[in-house]
């Protein structure tokens, strides 16, 4: 009987330890399945490059939306006269059913071409499929066109963009193999020997690996006593190509052993601008930038502050109130250190840790802080390229709460948009700001939107924004833009976006306002009275302003500056200084007299951490955050967030660009430099970067160094309106009708100008008060001007030229043939 109780009792506990664990299990799988935490994805899009002769160029990445044509220029991808491309696909794990191709004009409105390669050729050792593609249609010569490349992927479609120009001898493969060459070579001291011929180079106290140029000694740009080695390949990409020149950026990844034996990977970017001779590539400029991916495992944490590496000194960063948590940026990943404990949090990052490419560790976005609270909570925006998760593949702007007591990321929204990084950056500039009823502020095309976070939805709260009229303060929490149409045109009107609150400023009869910026939280704007907006005889107008009024939100004046006898010209604002010329009304232009400025009074904030730059023997200039105390440890504690999983939530923006017109694109060094509404200001500026100037369609304004020895138009080629001489724009343009537009070069040198004449387009100049000459063609010794009364052609001597033309202001006008 006892034996049997003791079985009866044995056999119960066990029971119940196998409920207990089958229950635990359970709970523990129900756990698993409904957790929403994750890591972000790795990215699964092919990547697409253009094959020259076996030597591979302009790598391509994958967008899952078609995008806008004319806002999308990574490349330039250069056709010779027999039009074929042979297009290079990395497919990875992906299924590629089909290749097809569009080809439009390069403001993206006209298709010319498209077409679809269903046979893909698989037979290469490198693992690529191939495909041919042949223009069949007449494209114009040096005018570039979108190339739109379709995959169809087993996860739907794929598209990648290029821009082709048919250009004749551009020694295409010849630049390509240089810049690969170039960077191989530096690795070795002994190769890198064979480059001091290409080289400007000068002697240097230091050593900065984020600022290398043609200039820099050969020991740095052979990468001193750092001892890398290239650890990603990169591929080049081919940024500006021409007849006598081209521009190359090549990115790839180096790896370097520190003092510990730990492993360095440090992003590098080359720029290469080349010219082709009968000898020899000749090297006409080179910049190079290494930044440090940061790495918490290595030693980072020290008695002076925590070492960044190799890096720009311009650090993005943000501490809360006590400094107990920073939040900083770096390589394109986002990271929070907490010197008391020596806690870091690896937040965001589309690098993978491990087995990475370069769809992942390419750096096509940046990232924005918007708040830390005391308990490390962090609000952030992603904008740019998409390289992995939810996301993968698309362009637009993603808002971020980080939870620090759940180690978790929660995307909020996600607004995609159809422009590639380059060009959203550039509208992002102006604003961008999330107050704290979740609420976030954007100004594109023109528009200020307000976004509902929580909702997913949108208002425009206003429209048709002047660019030029619109300010926001330092903290983005207040705006202030002249109204330009409506009953309030004329008005300026404020907004606190925490609050929602507005006001307008009405001017006074007489008057009108010009909004000039903010100095930190106060709007500083001027008043103009009537007639004091002057128009010269070429058509440019400047405003003599006045009076210059600095106001708080409320509408209190700070201070009001006046100069009796004088008019206020050329003001320029920044966070602590205001700077501008005192000028006197001469006829129908301002004469500068004097300058003056006007300084920011208020104390600047105590910063709690700082960033600082020192020397190092191996790694030179690096970059360190100091803190006001000593960490408390040294021992990093790395945490890395999870990604939490709350479904798609985007935001459909109705952003419509094509009314933008009048913008001029500088292109130089690699990228997008700067946007212009006067196009002999971009030119001037292109000039200096030796870069090159497009309009709203993509079309050449004007490229440095891509410019016939000689040339003469036939004057029968030009359009009469523009042989008659005339420089009244609205003449001009009335009389090109749709088939061109009018620009003004007033500015612009002789020498800038005689690019038009060799891009096939004449040039009106003045040479006196009711006097002017159509430049028709050019040689080394002369100009050959056109009388627009005589109709004959004369040639001029060069430097009589350039004092004739000087002495009248250097007035210059000419067009471009408008896109059919």
């Amino acid at each position: 009987m006892r034996t049997i109780t003791r079985f009866l009792r044995r056999f119960l506990i066990l029971l119940i330890v196998f409920v207990m664990g089958v229950a635990g299990t359970a709970f523990l799988m129900n756990n698993e399945t409904t957790d929403d935490r994750s890591d972000m994805n790795n990215p699964t899009l092919p990547e697409v490059m253009v094959d020259f002769n076996g030597t591979l160029a302009n790598r391509m990445y994958g967008y899952r939306q078609p995008m806008e044509a004319d806002f999308v220029r990574d490349s330039v991808t250069p056709l010779d006269t027999t039009k074929k491309l042979t297009i290079a696909v990395n497919p990875y794990e992906e299924k590629i059913k089909s290749l097809s191709y569009e080809v439009r004009t390069s403001d993206g409105t006209k298709i010319v071409e498209n077409r679809k390669v269903k046979s893909l050729d698989s037979s290469g050792s490198d693992g690529y499929l191939r495909a041919q593609i042949e223009i069949s249609s007449g494209l114009l010569m040096n005018q570039e066109y979108s190339l739109q490349i379709s995959l169809d992927t087993s996860d739907g479609e794929a598209y990648y963009y290029t821009r082709v120009v048919s250009r004749s001898s551009t020694n295409t493969e010849d630049y390509v193999k240089f810049a690969s060459s170039f960077a191989q070579m530096c690795m070795d001291k002994n190769s890198a020997d064979g480059l001091a011929a290409y080289l400007e180079s000068t002697e240097s106290s230091s050593t900065n690996f984020t600022a290398v140029t043609i200039q820099s000694p050969l020991s740095t740009i052979s990468w001193g006593n750092l001892s890398p080695q290239i650890s990603k390949k990169g591929i080049p990409v081919i940024k500006e190509i021409n007849e006598t020149t081209a521009s190359i950026s090549l990115k790839y990844e180096i790896k370097a052993a520190n003092e510990n034996g730990g492993a360095e990977y440090y992003n590098v970017t080359d720029f290469y601008r080349l010219r082709y001779t009968d000898t020899r590539i000749m090297l006409l400029d080179f910049q190079r930038s290494a930044d440090q991916v940061f790495d918490p495992q290595q030693t980072v944490i020290t008695d002076d502050g925590l070492l960044l590496g190799v890096r720009d000194k311009n650090v993005t960063m943000l501490s809360n109130e006590d400094g107990s948590v920073t939040a900083f940026t770096q390589e394109g990943a986002l990271w929070t250190y907490a010197p008391d404990t020596g806690k870091f949090v690896d937040i965001f990052d589309f690098r993978r840790k491990s087995n990475g490419d370069f769809r992942d560790s390419r750096i096509e976005h940046d990232i924005k802080l918007l708040g830390i609270n005391d308990s490390g909570d962090l609000d952030f925006m992603v904008y740019g390229y998409m390289n992995r998760g939810t996301y993968e593949g698309y362009c637009g702007v993603g808002i971020y709460h980080y939870d620090h007591d759940q180690n978790v990321v929660e995307e909020r929204v996600f607004i995609p948009t159809s422009e590639s990084f380059e060009f959203l950056k550039s509208d992002l500039g102006t604003l961008s700001y999330v107050n704290k009823d979740n609420q976030l502020f954007l100004l594109l095309a023109g528009k200020l939107y307000q976004i509902n976070i929580d909702e997913s939805s949108y208002d425009v709260l206003a429209d048709n924004i002047d660019g030029n009229q619109f300010a926001v303060s330092a903290t983005n929490a207040h705006a202030a833009w002249r109204i330009s149409d409506g009953d309030q045109a004329g008005q300026v009107k404020f907004i606190d976006f925490d609050t929602l609150e507005t006001r307008n400023d009405t001017p006074d009869a007489g008057q009108s306002l010009r909004v000039l910026g903010f100095m930190n939280e106060e709007v500083v704007y001027g008043i103009v009275l009537d007639g004091d907006s002057l128009t010269d005889e070429n058509g440019h107008t400047t405003d003599g302003i006045t009076s210059i009024r600095i106001e708080g939100f409320d509408g209190t004046v700070k201070k009001e500056y006046h100069q009796d006898g004088y008019y206020i010209t050329d003001v320029t604002v920044g966070s602590t200084l205001m700077q501008f010329n005192l000028s006197e009304k001469t006829g129908s232009s301002y004469t500068v007299k004097n300058k003056d400025n006007i300084m920011n009074n208020q104390a600047a904030a105590a910063k709690v951490v700082s960033a600082e730059q020192s020397s190092t023997t191996r790694q030179g200039v690096i970059v360190k955050l100091a803190f006001d105390n000593k960490p408390e440890t040294d021992e990093p504690l790395i945490l890395t967030a999870k990604m939490k999983n709350t479904g798609e939530k985007t935001v459909q923006l109705d952003v419509d660009k094509s009314q933008i017109s009048n913008i001029y694109y500088v292109y130089a060094k690699g990228g997008l430099d700067s946007t212009w509404t006067d196009p002999a200001q971009a030119i001037l500026h292109a000039d200096s970067l030796t870069g090159v100037v497009l309009n709203r369609a993509q079309q050449y304004v004007w490229e440095r160094g891509n410019m016939k020895t000689q040339l003469t138009l036939n004057t029968e080629d030009v359009p009469e309106i523009i042989r008659s001489g005339s420089w009244d724009k609205d003449v001009l343009q009335q009389g090109l009708g749709d088939s061109g537009t009018v620009i003004d070069l007033t500015g612009c040198s002789l020498e800038n100008v005689l690019y038009e004449i060799s891009a096939q387009r004449a040039v009106i100049a003045k040479t006196g008060a009711d006097s002017s000459v159509v430049i028709v063609g050019y040689d080394q010794y002369n100009t050959w001007l056109l009388d627009p009364a005589t109709g004959e052609v004369s040639p001029y001597g060069m430097n009589d030229s350039t004092a004739l033309f000087q002495a009248a202001g250097n007035v210059f006008i000419s067009y471009l043939d408008n896109q059919k």
